[in-house]
């Protein structure tokens, strides 16, 4: 593991730590940057924050995993993926805690055991040799598990994807985790994969522009899930109804938002259906919040900008947003930022501002 420590603490413990109420957070703040020689086309293309609030970066433009404290804003090279040369898409599939207690051999009563899952992420991987170029039969997804005691990573191949083009955005799907939806942004498809088999199926295609990707149950409903997607071409995040079996499309497409850039996207949901999400938005450098209705709604829900200019150049482009997950940081924004004239980094900023 390479190690890296930025001299932030100060600025991060005010950040962090601050009541929400009476942070005054106009601009991003830089959380961590790519150490060594300044790397202007580098890029962390995905972002996962674990249940202990550290952050997973993967790089898009290595086969590199970076681990980063929000806290301190001190980051290491968790792992170095064998194989392959560029990673994509992440998310977590650890699975709940009833599921370890069915998977294990029957005991007789009063003689169970608990037990912890470990926790594991799904990661994928193509090869990307030049801008808009992707290697055929480079796609690859892979699994992300940590030890018990939550600190050595183990990194194995969960399937080789040779008829896939660019796996890109990647979502847990079903309340077991046991399955994950795949987009491959080249063949136009959403692809189903079960995380313990690398079995999958293709429930949905003709999706052009299909870039990140979310997933969440229907409030109200067991009926179906809802797919939330970003479409870089038509530049609009969409949700489509599917079946919580197969993911095929249950109902009718509606647009979220238009005429917006968009990479990847955070979101959050209420009881009610309505929503935030908040917009990675390439090139604009920025980062975009969207106010929706309940599906099916009367309409695209409201945009406003959150904070321009992450970079602090002037220019960069902006691969992906997520929400903070310990007490002092839920309410946060983390996003990727690259391309910008100096190295990767992650920015934190504050969306209630």
């Amino acid at each position: 593991m390479r190690y890296y420590s930025r001299k932030l603490r100060s600025s991060l413990t005010l950040l962090l730590f601050s009541p929400l109420s009476t942070l005054a957070v106009s601009t991003p703040t830089t959380l961590f940057t790519l150490p060594g020689p300044v790397a202007p086309q580098s890029w962390f293309e995905n972002l996962a924050v674990r249940p202990n609030g550290l952050i997973l970066a993967t790089r898009g433009d290595a086969a590199e995993i970076w681990q980063i404290d929000p806290s301190t804003g001190d980051g290491v090279l968790l792992v170095t993926v064998a194989g392959t040369y560029n990673l994509t898409g992440i998310a977590e599939v650890t699975p709940p805690a009833s599921a370890c207690s069915t998977h294990r051999s029957r005991r007789a009563i009063g003689q169970a055991k608990s037990c912890t899952p470990k926790e594991t992420y799904v990661f994928g991987s193509s090869h990307i040799p030049a801008p808009l170029q992707v290697e055929p039969g480079s796609a690859k997804v892979w699994t992300l598990q940590f030890s018990e005691d939550n600190n050595t990573p183990t990194v194995s191949l969960l399937a080789a994807l040779p008829n896939a083009g660019f796996i890109n955005g990647i979502a847990a799907f079903g309340p077991g985790r046991d399955r994950v939806l795949l987009s491959d942004t080249q063949a136009e498809a959403v692809y189903l994969m079960d995380v313990r088999s690398g079995e999958y199926t293709t429930p949905l295609t003709s999706m052009a522009g299909i870039n990140g990707i979310k997933s969440s149950p229907a409030q109200g409903s067991g009926r179906y899930y809802y797919l939330y997607w970003a479409n870089h071409a038509a530049a609009s995040l969409s949700l489509v109804p599917v079946d919580p079996t197969t993911a095929v499309a249950a109902g009718p497409a509606e647009v979220l938002a238009g005429n917006q850039s968009i990479d990847d996207f955070a979101i959050r949901v209420d009881e009610s259906g309505k929503g935030k999400a908040y917009i990675a938005a390439q090139y604009e450098n920025a980062v975009v919040e969207v106010t929706f209705g309940p599906a099916p709604s009367s309409g695209a829900g409201t945009t406003r900008l959150v904070a321009g200019n992450l970079s602090g150049t002037g220019y960069g482009f902006v691969s992906a947003v997520v929400f903070g997950r310990r007490k002092e940081d839920k309410g946060l924004l983390y996003a990727a930022v690259g391309q910008g004239g100096g190295s990767a980094s992650v920015v934190v900023l504050d969306p209630s501002q």
